[in-house]
């Protein structure tokens, strides 16, 4: 897979802005060969006629729709925002609510499987929101005030056996598991 395709995978399946330098540190690759491929990325994907295209903010890069497309992916968009949620989602929102804010990977070791379009679409709703914080290198993901709001409930804390399940013992387990396996700040510098 060449450095373009490799790049292009990233910033689909992130759904986000990456800088320069974030993708030289994930491809293991100089800042001057990422902005060589992300040049190419911008082209191959305007040659095609592709309906993503490469948009620029600083030194930010991030894959999005071309504006011809805005109206029919604003449907779309709505459309899934308002339908009912998943079985997933309810799982995940749920654990956010009791245990959050928390990391993808520690929401990925409760349930057992791989969860960031899950998060993207309970982002989208308004439901969960990305926090500045991080832990392991990983964004914080928590329920936001709509989500309370929607609950008719002050905070958290309301929610029916919160003291209970926030601290139940399984769930404490898994995640003293996750944060035992993960690297030191020395160990990620090495």
């Amino acid at each position: 897979m060449t450095l373009d395709q490799t790049i292009e995978a990233i910033l689909f399946a992130a759904a986000k802005p990456h800088s320069v330098k974030r993708l030289a540190e994930l491809t293991s690759s100089e800042v001057a060969d990422v902005e060589i491929a992300l040049k190419a990325l911008a082209e191959r994907l305007d040659s095609s006629g592709s309906g993503i295209m490469l948009q620029k903010k600083g030194h930010d890069y991030e894959l999005v729709t071309r504006p011809d497309a805005a109206e029919i992916v604003s449907h779309v968009v709505n459309e899934e925002a308002q339908g009912e949620l998943t079985r997933a989602a309810l799982e995940a929102l749920t654990i956010l609510a009791y245990r959050g804010p928390m990391t993808r990977p520690e929401l990925e070791q409760i349930r057992g499987v791989h969860s960031s379009i899950i998060l993207r679409n309970l982002m989208l709703r308004g439901l969960v929101e990305e926090q500045e914080t991080d832990r392991f290198g990983q964004m914080m993901y928590a329920v936001t005030f709509d989500f309370l709001n929607h609950l008719g409930m002050k905070s958290v804390e309301d929610l029916p056996d919160y003291q209970e399940l926030r601290g139940h013992a399984a769930i404490s387990d898994v995640l003293a598991q996750l944060q035992e396996a993960a690297p030191t700040p020395d160990q990620e510098t090495k």
